[in-house]
């Protein structure tokens, strides 16, 4: 008895084996359009979260206080003095002089400088008080040194000086509308 010969690939129809697995693959192909849209969202819709606890985070905090600001060099030296004559007055702090320094590069941020004596505890409460109470000064430079030793026998503390220099803020104020009458 002989065996019947097995089929052989020739010998099957391979069109439909073809067709059917062109459909499946375009099946799969189309249902992972959807799916891979569907990760980008999820990815998308993760960084909009983020975003949005980031400003509400910025948006809890408390405000900054506002710099020295004026209109011109003349009113910002004077609001530094009157400034510095405030936070001095509840210290052991004496200012010497104060001045405006204008700088070329950054004309909208002239340099302050003062000098100051006091006690320890007196020049770091004003130092303290004029970078983080309102309006605020930037301190670009101080120097620090003794005035006067401590005289223990006569009950004289130490005396410090401190040279600072500080930046503020001139804003000119804004030109006035134009008269024509004309609304833009």
């Amino acid at each position: 008895m002989t065996r019947p010969p097995l089929p052989s690939l020739s010998v099957l129809p391979i069109r439909p084996l073809l067709l059917g697995l062109g459909g499946i693959g375009l099946i799969l192909g189309l249902a992972a359009g959807p799916v891979s849209g569907a990760i980008e969202a999820q990815g998308q819709i993760a960084a909009a979260r983020d975003h949005l606890a980031r400003a509400q985070a910025a948006a809890a905090r408390p405000p900054l206080p506002a710099p020295l600001v004026a209109p011109d060099g003349d009113a910002l030296l004077a609001a530094f003095r009157g400034r510095l004559e405030g936070l001095a007055l509840g210290r052991a702090v004496v200012i010497d002089w104060a001045g405006l320094d204008p700088d070329p590069a950054r004309p909208a941020l002239p340099r302050l400088r003062t000098s100051l004596r006091g006690t320890a505890d007196g020049l770091h409460g004003l130092l303290h008080a004029l970078e983080t109470e309102a309006p605020l000064l930037a301190v670009e430079e101080a120097e620090l040194g003794i005035a006067r030793a401590a005289d223990e026998e006569g009950g004289r503390p130490l005396v410090m000086r401190a040279s600072l220099t500080l930046r503020g803020v001139v804003v000119p104020p804004a030109p006035p509308p134009d008269a024509g009458g004309r609304a833009p």
